[in-house]
């Protein structure tokens, strides 16, 4: 498996959303309800580039063919997350961890709705934390372990991804222009 580059060229409009695993049981007698949440959750996207000429359109058809349908992976994030903060550090935290004690970059205060990324993948504050506050709260659970000292990036962030499916086409119009629209997964 590859992991490549998305190509640098503008979004149109991009729906992301995080989908979890959960089970819900209802009796069909009391109505009363039984809830599971398993472990599972991911990022997923539909994203559509701006129009583009034949010119700009030839990276990001080899891009697309390169990624072999579902077989390889490529890093990418919104390109709306910008940070001025400082990266950060965390201290070690185990696999499908919600929280985490912040190392350095404790001083700064984070609102709910950050996005950052830790270990290559992406995830989201879902409170806020106060200046000087060590604990963290994020969503999705941490993919891997997290050892201390290890990195979080705020400017930026990007996961790995996958397209969702193996048939990846595009559209050109009768005066050259191509127009790119596709769906892809977190890739865990």
């Amino acid at each position: 498996m590859t992991t490549l580059t998305f190509p640098s060229v503008g979004i149109n409009n991009m729906s992301m959303r995080l989908n979890r695993v959960v089970a819900v049981s209802e009796s069909p007698f009391t109505l009363d309800t039984q809830v599971f949440a398993h472990q599972g959750a991911r990022w997923e996207a539909e994203v559509t580039l701006r129009v583009v000429d034949h010119s700009e359109a030839r990276s990001v058809e080899a891009f697309i063919i390169g990624l072999k349908g579902q077989e390889n992976t490529f890093t990418f994030g919104n390109p709306l997350h910008t940070s001025s903060l400082a990266n950060g550090a965390v201290s070690s935290a185990a696999v499908r961890a919600e929280t985490f004690e912040m190392t350095s970059g404790a001083s700064a205060a984070l609102t709910a709705g950050t996005y950052f990324e830790l270990n290559d993948y992406l995830y989201i504050v879902t409170e806020d934390k106060a200046a000087n506050e060590a604990t963290l709260k994020f969503q999705p659970p941490l993919r891997i372990a997290v050892s201390s000292q290890q990195t979080i990036k705020y400017n930026l962030p990007t996961t790995i991804w996958r397209m969702s499916a193996n048939d990846i086409g595009w559209s050109i119009n009768s005066t050259s222009l191509y127009k790119f629209t596709f769906s892809c997964v977190e890739a865990l």
